[in-house]
């Protein structure tokens, strides 16, 4: 990964720094409520669902937009394999983790699942108009207005869409409707790019670079984050009980 500080677009880290960090809100309110602390459902009221909805966006927005800007110039193979890589080991890790912590709620494809398979998926739009991408985004997002529930459907379809036998998850993102988010993240870049966004490296204040560094490493404290909050958790019980 590269680190010199003219090698990044800081605004981009830092834009992935709030989501990391609205991300790590939510999941310590949701410890707080599953080790009984808060009110049980607390993390399950319509307010605290759209602030979960909110950062699951920006994550794939962001992962969208950023996937375009690596191959602006042409898919740089490497890169895909790099990632594919990467995410498919965290993401079979994230699913064999939670199958021993939250059991038949374990996640079975989550927002790394969709990130992987987006960024696949997407591979032929990448050099397309960005109207192609856009209209992509636009068919996955219909969902939200025809349906926004369970689809009659096996549960082998689940990775596609919220069928009427996919079993329970602590995160779920298939790939209708949530993909609207990476494909809109792809189209964006040619308005950021048309707007010169990219030209633009800050800001490079010293009190910005703890921040761009967590958005730099976005994935390893998505990966380690609620460990270190349940054990955390589990200490404090430890010695107060």
């Amino acid at each position: 990964v590269m680190t010199h500080v003219h090698s990044r677009l800081i605004w981009l880290d830092l834009l992935r720094a709030m989501a990391v960090l609205a991300m790590i809100v939510f999941h310590f309110t949701f410890d707080l409520m599953y080790f009984g602390y808060i009110k049980a459902g607390t993390v399950f009221q319509p307010e605290w669902r759209m602030f979960e909805r909110s950062i699951a966006i920006s994550f794939l927005f962001l992962a969208g937009l950023s996937w375009q800007h690596t191959h602006r110039t042409g898919i740089k193979w490497l890169s895909v394999w790099r990632r594919v890589a990467l995410l498919g080991i965290a993401a079979a890790g994230i699913s064999i983790v939670t199958y021993f912590t939250f059991g038949p709620y374990m996640i079975r494809f989550g927002i790394l699942h969709l990130i992987l398979v987006m960024s696949l998926l997407s591979l032929p739009l990448l050099t397309l108009h960005w109207a192609v991408p856009l209209a992509c985004a636009a068919a996955l997002g219909s969902y939200f207005i025809w349906a926004d529930g369970p689809v009659e459907g096996s549960i082998w379809m689940m990775w596609l869409i919220w069928t009427s036998e996919t079993a329970g998850s602590v995160d779920y993102r298939p790939i209708m409707p949530w993909g609207f988010a990476f494909f809109a993240g792809i189209a964006a870049h040619a308005l950021l790019t048309h707007l010169n966004a990219f030209a633009y490296h800050g800001p490079v204040w010293n009190w910005t670079r703890p921040l761009a560094w967590a958005g730099r490493h976005s994935l390893a404290i998505y990966l380690i984050h609620q460990p270190i909050l349940f054990a955390g958790f589990n200490i404090y019980g430890f010695f107060t009980n």
